[in-house]
């Protein structure tokens, strides 16, 4: 009984520092204000955002907010500035400049909010927008950190301690891929002044054939197993769902990584190059941004 004790003290101080640990994280460097505990009934809404010619990202968002506040809308979770994104069949060629993530009560609240006037008047202001729901559950999202937390200790007990050091591709500088490459390094690069501490992919997916999916989950098992080691990953995960157009996605997940500099190295990995080949879905949208809410 004294050892299945000690056994459970373990247990319950790890998982309580893996808690406080992904919390520290998520409030300090990648300044997403998710509650823990919230309504089932609560809606999320993620935006996309095209600046009008000459505009300024932190500004453009600034005053966005300020529009959606004196309207008594929203939570803000989170609000990013895109690196580049890559673009999914169903929406077409896309140049977003900034993603925002918002917390409606319910899906009623953003339906209402979004037929009045002021706020089609606010988002008027860019170029393009396209948004997207997601239904967060709270207990699946409260498990993500512990589900890294145990698949760490099962990667150790199998003799791996730590994650393999990335060690870059060597292409001919004049390659494709060498030339894809150095462009997305470079866009994720020129954010470091903006934030330097942290990367967030916005992810929407739509799963392919039983078969792709299959070789997706090899993608995910090795990315999740880095991901455990070093202690980033998904801050949101959930079901995708349609407000506008006909472009449709069945998961949602949002992901952190520590920094631009850290994502431009692993995009140039052995590591990396290796399994994306193994990341098969139907469609996807995949946008990097780097955090900004607090200077709004």
């Amino acid at each position: 009984m004294r050892l299945l004790a000690v056994v459970l003290t373990v247990v319950i101080g790890a998982m309580l520092w893996q808690h406080f640990r992904y919390l520290e994280i998520r409030r300090n460097t990648v300044q997403d204000r998710q509650p823990l505990f919230y309504s089932s009934a609560r809606f999320h809404v993620m935006t996309f955002l095209e600046l009008a010619p000459e505009g300024e990202t932190i500004a453009a968002l600034t005053r966005l907010r300020e529009q959606f506040e004196g309207l008594g809308q929203p939570r803000w979770v989170y609000a990013g500035q895109v690196a580049f994104a890559m673009d999914s069949e169903q929406l077409g060629p896309s140049r977003w400049d900034a993603v925002i993530l918002l917390e409606y009560a319910s899906r009623e609240a953003y339906e209402s909010a979004a037929r009045r006037p002021a706020h089609r008047e606010a988002l008027d202001a860019f170029q393009r927008t396209y948004s997207h729901g997601m239904q967060r559950p709270e207990i699946l999202n409260l498990g993500v950190p512990q589900f890294l937390l145990f698949r760490m200790f099962f990667d150790m007990l199998k003799g791996n301690w730590t994650a393999p050091a990335l060690v870059p591709v060597f292409d001919a500088p004049e390659s494709v891929r060498a030339l894809m490459l150095n462009e997305r390094m470079a866009d994720l690069l020129r954010l470091a002044p903006v934030n330097d501490q942290a990367l967030v992919v916005f992810n929407l997916m739509q799963p392919g054939t039983s078969e792709e999916q299959k070789a997706n989950t090899g993608y995910g098992s090795k990315m999740l197993a880095r991901m455990a080691s070093l202690a980033h990953g998904p801050m949101h995960v959930g079901r995708a769902i349609t407000l506008e157009g006909r472009a449709a996605f069945e998961n949602v997940a949002i992901v952190y990584y520590p920094g631009v500099a850290y994502f431009a190295e692993l995009l140039g990995s052995q590591f990396f190059q290796e399994i994306i080949g193994d990341k098969k879905l139907g469609d996807t949208l995949a946008v990097p941004t780097v955090p900004i809410l607090s200077r709004l």
